[in-house]
Parts: structure tokens; sequence; C-alpha cells
């Protein structure tokens, strides 16, 4: 459980863009796994300032050494594209419990609260009436 939220957090490290001067909204979670490995491909992308088909610290920014050192499986001190869709494939996969390659609203529940993000509340229902006796 520990080592799939530093996962989650490693990788939301490695997946955060430029803020662009105009607000923009924020796209759609995918929820297939082929939309992962498009948005792994292009997020990767846009950190390989230099594309040479590794990210290092100075592409990965502030969350550079947690993101090494939970993606890094050959210790190169760099991470390829091959380890970056590994482990975000891993993690959907996880969270694909049907292994019908979509995460559902009940699958995607499901994870959030096994890493403990609150779930929406049901809103509560009418007060119910007292009945005479």
């Amino acid at each position: 459980m520990k080592t799939f939220a530093l996962a989650a957090a490693a990788i939301a490290g490695l997946a955060a863009a430029p803020v662009p001067a105009q607000p923009v909204a924020a796209p759609a979670p995918p929820s297939t796994r082929a939309e992962v490995e498009q948005r792994i491909a292009q997020r990767f992308a846009l950190r390989d300032t230099n594309h040479d088909g590794f990210l290092v610290s100075d592409e990965l920014g502030d969350s550079a050494a947690m993101a090494i050192a939970q993606l890094d499986s050959d210790h190169d001190g760099k991470i390829s594209l091959a380890e970056t869709s590994r482990a975000m494939l891993a993690m959907f996969d996880s969270i694909d419990t049907d292994r019908d390659g979509t995460v559902s609203p009940a699958e995607k529940a499901a994870a959030e609260a096994r890493i403990g993000q609150p779930q929406p509340q049901p809103q509560p229902g009418p007060e119910p009436q007292a009945t005479p006796d």
C-alpha cells in the first residue's frame, strides 16, 4: 500500500507539465490502458527536454529524487520511457481488477479507498417522520 502511494506521488511529479498562461480545463483522467500508454508517452516527451530518451534530475524538478528512487529499475540514475511505462501500467493494472483494459467508476473508487482518499459521501435523505403511538 505504501509503495502504491509512493509510486502514485512519483508519477504525479513526473506528469507535471509547465503551467500555461491561460487557465485550461484539466483533462479527464485516462480510463483505458491505451489512453494511459498514450498519456505516458506524451508526458515523457514533454519532460525529456534534451530528447535523449531519458529523464534526469534537471528534467524532473523538485520530485526528481523520489521519481528516480521509485522508477529507475536499472539504477543508472535516469528514467527511460520503458521504466516509466512499466511502473504506470503496473499501477493501472492494479486498479483494473477485472482486467478488461478499462477502469470503471467502481474500480476507481476502490483504488482511492485503498490509498486513503476520502470518498464522496451520499447526501442524507429527508429525516424520518415521527409516527404517533
